[in-house]
């Protein structure tokens, strides 16, 4: 299916952004692990990590990948 939309982004598939929003929120401990700072229990990174990727996959998972975007011209 062909959905024309005036976005030339991916702002016509709202679950996406979440899905990227949700993921995001792994900086934190990205920057912990990357940066060798070890200010959070291990325990507590790891089930953190878990759940925010669960909660992506979740998203992911709603978004009907069957669709097409074109990008149209403003009627205005």
């Amino acid at each position: 299916m062909v959905i024309k939309t005036i976005e030339d982004g991916w702002d016509c598939v709202p679950e996406l952004k979440e899905a990227v929003e949700t993921i995001e929120e792994l900086d934190t401990y990205k920057y912990e692990i990357n940066n060798c700072v070890r200010v959070t229990e291990l325990d507590h990174i790891v089930s953190e990590m878990k759940d925010l990727l669960e909660e992506a996959l979740s998203k992911l998972e709603n978004i009907d990948t069957d669709r097409e975007f074109e990008t149209v011209a403003d009627a205005d």
